[in-house]
């Protein structure tokens, strides 16, 4: 059993985000959000990927409107017990930022809570700081820094020597079948998660939610989705998988897990899902490593080269 605080969103928060006209953003939304992100100046942070309002949606559940060319978004940040707004998703001019800030300024005060705005990436700044009545101080979160490659990197990192050999060895030496993951594996993906990580890991290490919790809201919705997934068996039996999502040039690896003894299995999965679904983009996200350090070792070197994207919170002065 998860033994974190996650704390309950307060009766007045949750009937002020009513009446101000927001709703929570379900897996149906998504043909609805997709026109926004098309209109997106520059790649967004993977934390405002759409999957991951779904993902989260126990600990960071994400409500959302329309308004003036803008989705506009705010979540409660279940660990810190705050209400937050999420960057604006849409085409960002000095004129649409200002109108949509002006409505989410305008709704948190009727709410009751102090305005924090999270996971703004560095692009979207001047469009916050040319807004001539918003004063604010910057936290840059380097612990949840994000990991960056060009296409030409990643694809150079999957061919170096070593990783090329785990990819060949793992095919050459297990009875391996694929499949494309659908909402109908849930509960195999969920077992899989249960034994795998679970038996690896204790709830306290699962800072901002259950994983296995994560794991099943996202494969039961995954048919409602525009996300891709491979299912990896090895003698029969589920060995691992990996889930990604691509947009505007963009793509993210959102989640990956896997048997790690068996040899090979998360470079063929890594490579797997490039070639099938991800070839012609431009750069790779591949998320933070929230400050463990063997995760971290592993994104730095997973490419050839590499650079960090920023998210930053704005706190109201």
């Amino acid at each position: 059993m998860n033994t974190r605080v996650i704390k309950e969103i307060p009766q007045r928060v949750i009937e002020g985000i009513d009446l101000c006209g927001y709703r929570k953003v379900e897996p149906e939304d998504q043909a609805l959000f997709d026109p926004y992100y098309d209109r997106m100046n520059h790649p967004w942070s993977g934390s405002t990927e759409f999957l991951n309002f779904i993902a989260w949606s126990d600990s960071l559940p994400v409500y959302f409107k329309e308004a003036d060319g803008m989705i506009i978004g705010i979540s409660y940040e279940s660990n810190e017990g705050m209400l937050v707004g999420i960057p604006f998703i849409g085409h960002y001019t000095n004129e649409s930022v200002k109108q949509a800030f002006t409505i989410l300024k305008n709704d948190f005060e009727k709410i009751g809570e102090p305005l924090v705005i999270m996971d703004v990436v560095k692009w979207m700044l001047p469009y916050y700081e040319a807004i001539d009545d918003f004063h604010f101080d910057i936290e840059d979160r380097r612990d949840y820094m994000e990991y960056i490659y060009t296409a030409e990197d990643f694809e150079a990192g999957m061919n170096k020597q070593d990783d090329r050999y785990r990819y060949r060895y793992f095919m050459r030496k297990f009875d391996y079948e694929v499949e494309e993951i659908r909402s109908a594996h849930r509960d195999e993906i969920v077992g899989f998660m249960k034994h795998v990580w679970c038996g690896d890991k204790t709830c306290s290490e699962c800072q901002f939610g259950c994983m296995v919790d994560v794991t099943d809201r996202v494969v039961s919705a995954f048919d409602k989705l525009d996300v891709n997934g491979l299912l990896v068996r090895v003698d029969g039996s589920i060995a691992g998988f990996c889930i990604v999502t691509k947009r505007m040039g963009q793509a993210i690896y959102q989640f990956k897990h896997a048997i790690n003894r068996i040899k090979g299995i998360n470079e063929y999965m890594l490579k797997e899902c490039y070639d099938r679904y991800l070839k012609g983009v431009d750069i790779i996200n591949y998320t933070e490593d929230c400050g463990i350090e063997s995760l971290r070792r592993y994104k730095m070197n997973l490419a050839t080269a590499y650079s960090l994207s920023s998210r930053l919170t704005l706190t109201a002065k």
